[in-house]
């Protein structure tokens, strides 16, 4: 794939799958609702391979006028709106943002989607978290260990990947028709979704993740661990210790599997977990970053002790994709947060 688009393309995992293809020489335009984006700019002064395109995915007409100037290969979709929504109207807008993406693409000759999807999508549902798990219609009233609704977390991922998948099936409706009389339309589109547990790393703002916020306490920019206040207003802690079955994911190799998926000459399967490798330990996840960062311990306020030990094992695993692509982390936990705090140094985030 030679010219890649990615709708949503400024924030964490869009932002690192950017600088992964321009990386590896290939050539990336990356979309952003917004004019002035800080993101978008400073990366194309990183590389004269990103280019910055202010769109409006949920106008169609601004899509189209997109990739009416491209020649895109393949489109990767990190786009979302659920995360920051305080209401349904404005959780809604990523509806058409799919459906204009996606039906621009395969009118316009697009062969390959990669879609960022979440680990959310198994909520609900007993273990092993493999590929093949089915999932059914509706979705039970649940909270994690640190008492977060996930309810709706779940559904909107679950909606979101029927909409891209359903992209890369071939199209036939029967009801009004004999049966055999009209041949399927063929999928126009090659698609793979890609589950990834939480993230850390380059670009993440929310601080709401236990790893992002010990990164920017080690590296100065919070006074304290223990007491922040983590997603939903969870002491981060707390929150860590409900995570204590959850893997979590560099972004970088997240980044990375995009890319590796993007280029895969043929694609085995069309949905994979993707996974780090890392420890789900709170207990050893801590003790890597004072592993790194000694120093730190008193900013803390909190000792590896006093997290639990890795819980039920979900099985959650990269092995499809391992076996599918031959990819690997580079990246050990300690060293994925040296490289983390390295970019701290120079960036706020």
């Amino acid at each position: 794939m030679d010219n890649i688009c990615i709708m949503g393309g400024t924030g964490m995992l869009g932002a690192a799958t950017a600088r992964a293809f321009a990386s590896a020489g290939t050539s990336v335009v990356v979309t952003s609702l917004f004019e002035n984006d800080e993101v978008g700019k400073a990366m194309e002064v990183e590389s004269p391979l990103i280019t910055l395109e202010q769109v409006d995915l949920a106008d169609g007409t601004e899509v189209k006028t997109l990739f009416d100037r491209y020649q895109f290969d393949g489109i990767v979709m990190t786009v979302q709106t659920h995360q920051y929504a305080r209401t349904r109207d404005q959780n809604n807008q990523i509806y058409p943002i799919l459906l204009n993406c996606l039906e621009t693409a395969r009118k316009h000759g697009v062969q390959r989607v990669v879609y960022g999807s979440s680990v959310a999508v198994y909520g609900g549902l007993p273990p092993p978290y493999t590929e093949q798990l089915a999932f059914p219609p509706e979705v039970p009233d649940t909270e994690d260990d640190s008492g977060l609704l996930l309810k709706f977390e779940v559904a909107i991922k679950r909606i979101t990947e029927m909409m891209v998948l359903d992209y890369g099936q071939d199209f036939q409706m029967g009801s009004s028709v004999p049966l055999g009389t009209v041949k399927p339309e063929p999928h126009e589109l090659e698609v793979v979704v890609l589950r990834a547990p939480m993230m850390f790393g380059p670009g993440y703002k929310a601080l709401g993740s236990p790893l992002g916020v010990a990164a920017h306490v080690v590296a100065g920019k919070l006074p304290r661990f223990a007491g922040h206040a983590g997603y939903g207003g969870v002491a981060v802690e707390k929150f860590w210790s409900g995570l204590a079955s959850i893997p979590i994911n560099y972004v970088k190799d997240n980044a990375e599997c995009i890319r590796v998926a993007m280029n895969a000459p043929k694609l085995k399967h069309h949905i994979y977990n993707i996974s780090s490798g890392f420890t789900r330990s709170p207990r050893e996840q801590l003790q890597a970053i004072l592993n790194v960062a000694p120093e730190s311990a008193d900013r803390f306020g909190i000792k590896p002790e006093e997290l639990p030990e890795a819980q039920l094992d979900l099985g959650f695993d990269g092995s499809l994709f391992e076996h599918d692509f031959g990819w690997k982390s580079s990246y050990t936990l300690e060293t994925a947060f040296m490289d983390y705090l390295t970019w701290l140094q120079d960036h706020p985030y």
